[in-house]
């Protein structure tokens, strides 16, 4: 399941975000198919079910997830949501690398964090 560090520098929702985004990239979540309800999931991880909503409506505000009416929250599939998160993903590495060479970090450093990072 998702995996949350309580003690993380990135904010719960956002974690959550991340592995659901991560979870459907690797196939475990398919076009159309069911995610966890909020309080479900909120059980499951122990955390404030507010929090799994928040996750949930950026991600459909993203276009990643739809929610159907009394019936749950789904994968949109298709390329559109994953496309822009991917976007967005690539935009703030490149702003994070500029900044890393604008000050004077080796290139040899960044491709060390980088390697070290894709090898997890």
């Amino acid at each position: 399941m998702f995996t949350i560090d309580v003690n993380g520098r990135d904010p719960i929702y956002i974690q959550l975000e991340k592995n659901i985004i991560r979870y459907i990239n690797l196939g475990v979540y398919e076009k159309d198919s069911m995610l966890p309800s909020v309080r479900s999931l909120a059980c499951r991880l122990g955390i404030n079910p507010n929090t799994v909503a928040k996750a949930y409506k950026s991600l459909e505000a993203g276009g990643v997830i739809y929610t159907k009416a009394g019936k749950g929250v789904f994968v949109k599939g298709g390329a559109t949501g994953l496309e822009q998160v991917q976007k967005s993903a690539v935009a703030k590495a490149k702003a994070a690398l500029s900044d890393a060479k604008n000050s004077g970090v080796p290139k040899e450093s960044v491709l060390a964090i980088l390697n070290d990072l894709w090898e997890e």
